[in-house]
């Protein structure tokens, strides 16, 4: 479970979709947008292509602890942008999906 400091207001999903700026990957892409709230704040959006309820609970689970990891790895706490992931397949890997979302951040913090 994320932190709720950590969450994305389901008011701001939409928001974020409109004005973010996006980094795709091969699972998925992140949508982002820079805010001043004084940390960044994470949604998640899973459709029913991805697979049953199971298949979109364990990767929401999984995409949340891979974030959570690298926030407090790379010491992004700090950080002031709302980021919305929408997955486009599924991957039920950590390695795999740490990578990407790593890569991901890497290619954000650079814009």
């Amino acid at each position: 479970m994320l932190p709720k400091k950590f969450r994305l207001p389901p008011e701001n999903f939409e928001k974020v979709y409109r004005q973010g700026k996006k980094a795709r990957g091969r699972y998925g892409m992140f949508v982002f947008v820079k805010t001043d709230v004084g940390n960044p704040r994470f949604g998640f959006v899973l459709s029913k292509k991805i697979g049953g309820a199971v298949a979109r609970n364990r990767m929401t689970r999984l995409l949340r602890v891979v974030v959570m990891e690298i926030v407090n790895e790379k010491n992004l706490s700090e950080l002031s942008m709302d980021f919305q992931y929408i997955a486009f397949s599924y991957c039920d890997k950590k390695n795999l999906l740490k990578r990407e979302v790593e890569g991901q951040f890497e290619e954000i913090l650079s814009k």
